[in-house]
């Protein structure tokens, strides 16, 4: 299915230049998270999470040009190519974190931005100069994709803004996509956001609570999305999935 800049704007307030960037790129050759895929953009959470972080970028001050430059899509490309390679079992998370933090090369635009990346990513989250990361292990594992923001030079205002912005955005995706796949994650012993809070009340509350938050962060930046991550909170029953599960084990 061919997704449309004008439907990135209309369903998810994507700003125009940003959805024409992304859907008129081409697929790049030879990287791994493109496998199969004759679109850049197809319309499923694994791609379009990439413009609409970059337009809520925008909405933190990120200057446009740089957005859309070719030094930006490429970083993305490379740490998406990595993600893939640890999706398929052939890198380790600590090799995925030293390719994506190698990506920028030696004379990164931000590097106070890679300085506080390379703090967290390697487990020293209190050095940084931002809060990075969420409660749940697994609502973090998405996180080595802010490394390209290495490529752009931005104020330490901005950085606060971009990564509320960041977790406001993923950890709703991120959620969904565990809340789908827990019965699966369970009997393989994946990674699950569910799993990490506990399958009780209080985890069932700590879920609830974040995607309660998520969703008024994202009411501040950009409305249009806020709107559909509110709709479907709304059809969301954590504490029945959990019961449902529950039951089952017996």
């Amino acid at each position: 299915m061919f997704l449309s800049a004008d439907e990135l704007k209309l369903a998810y307030g994507v700003d125009l230049r940003i959805g024409k960037v992304y859907v008129d790129r081409k697929v790049p050759v030879g990287n791994a998270y493109w496998e199969g895929r004759r679109l850049y953009m197809p319309p499923v959470t694994g791609f379009l999470f990439m413009p609409i972080f970059s337009d809520l970028c925008r909405r933190c001050g990120l200057p446009l040009e740089t957005l859309l430059s070719e030094a930006y899509l490429r970083l993305a490309e490379g740490i998406l190519a990595s993600a893939a390679r640890l999706e398929a079992g052939t890198l380790t998370w600590d090799e995925h974190v030293a390719e994506c933090l190698h990506l920028p090369g030696p004379t990164p635009a931000n590097p106070a931005v890679l300085a506080d990346l390379t703090h967290y990513l390697q487990g020293d989250v209190a050095k940084a100069s931002v809060a990075l990361g969420t409660p749940y292990p697994s609502l973090n594992r998405a996180d080595t994709y802010l490394v390209l923001l290495c490529a752009i030079p931005f104020d330490a205002h901005a950085w606060v803004a971009v990564t509320r912005a960041w977790y406001a955005l993923m950890a709703y995706f991120l959620i969904l996509d565990d809340l789908a796949d827990i019965r699966e994650d369970l009997q393989e012993q994946q990674e699950n956001a569910l799993v990490d809070a506990g399958l009780t009340e209080e985890g069932v509350a700590g879920i609830q609570a974040l995607i309660d938050s998520s969703c008024e962060e994202m009411e501040r930046i950009n409305p249009v999305m806020a709107n559909r991550m509110d709709h479907k909170r709304s059809t969301l029953n954590v504490r029945g999935l959990v019961q449902a599960i529950l039951s089952e084990k017996g």
